[in-house]
């Protein structure tokens, strides 16, 4: 006889099942059975949401991985793909379809508060290759009208910042913020005490040495000694540590931007000669740093990874 946990996983598991047929009904739902579709649907979301009410997700979660990747599969459908890549929802299935993905979006982040996360999860979270689909689902919009927020907190404030970093460290990204102001509004947020007192002033200025254009980058060069300080030394570490990482950068992050401040020669001149870091920094080091680097990417190069073949494109560009 199966315990009561057991139920609830074969009923969960049953659940994804059958969200994966109504995901593919979606074209053949009209007015006249779109209500027996919507009750269906409401059944499979309600197994989750009374099963969410216990314990089972905090107390087994090797199941809560296997499940929160069962879901986050549901969305990685074709029909999914192309509904995001389309202009706008035309079509009942469209519609249906785009419901499907809001329900789909609250069971997972109901469940990431269960799911213990390891490096391999996130294996591409270096990585722009999902940016152009986030583009054209209107996220660099609205994560620069969450930014402007005029009550967000620090704490919340933080992780979007990150996001407008990583959105502009892809070309097209860049061009989309810059269309919403992002910019202006960065460098608004910059004035703020909470703000320069905290580590948030070094994402600030990262996203916005990626988001501005070289003649901008020469006419506002002023007061980021401290910024370049950490970026250099963010990558010394990041140099000798394993898969180049260091406090959450890989060593490609601080580089693009470096070698984007680089474009102002007073810049240029601090990083290589004055630069203040542990241990202390000189023209023979830093060029050591660089020069190291390179050697490390362009061995690299032969096993075609983007990133590793960005790195070495920056530290080229560099030296």
């Amino acid at each position: 006889m199966l315990s009561d946990s057991d139920n609830m996983k074969k009923q969960l598991n049953q659940s994804i099942c059958l969200w994966n047929e109504l995901l593919n009904m979606a074209n053949s739902v009209t007015k006249k059975n779109k209500y027996c579709f919507d009750a269906n649907r409401a059944v499979v979301t309600k197994v989750f949401s009374d099963i969410n009410e216990t314990d089972l997700f905090n107390n087994d979660n090797n199941f809560s991985r296997q499940i929160f990747f069962s879901y986050l599969d549901l969305l990685n459908t074709y029909k999914i793909q192309q509904f995001l890549t389309a202009l706008s929802p035309s079509t009942l299935a469209d519609t249906i379809r785009e419901s499907n993905i809001y329900i789909l979006l609250f069971i997972l982040s109901t469940l990431c508060s269960s799911v213990l996360f390891v490096d391999s999860d996130i294996s591409d979270h270096d990585r722009t290759i999902v940016v152009p689909s986030l583009l054209r689902a209107g996220f660099g919009k609205s994560v620069i009208e969450w930014l402007n927020y005029p009550t967000l907190t620090e704490t919340a404030r933080r992780p979007i910042v990150s996001i407008v970093h990583n959105l502009s460290r892809h070309d097209n990204g860049a061009d989309e913020l810059n269309k919403y102001g992002a910019i202006e509004i960065i460098n608004q947020m910059q004035q703020l005490d909470n703000v320069r007192q905290s580590t948030m002033l070094l994402i600030n200025t990262m996203a916005l040495a990626l988001l501005s254009t070289p003649n901008q980058i020469k006419t506002d060069p002023k007061g980021i000694k401290p910024i370049l300080d950490e970026l250099l030394q963010i990558t010394i570490h990041a140099s000798t540590a394993e898969k180049y990482r260091y406090n959450g950068f890989h060593v490609s992050e601080p580089l693009a931007v470096l070698v984007k401040l680089f474009i102002d020669d007073t810049t240029f001149d601090y990083v290589m000669n004055q630069a203040e870091t542990n241990l202390p920094s000189n023209l023979t080091s830093t060029i050591k740093l660089f020069s190291d680097l390179l050697i490390s990417f362009h061995v690299k190069l032969i096993e075609k990874n983007r990133l590793e073949q960005f790195t070495f494109i920056v530290l080229f560009n560099i030296l």
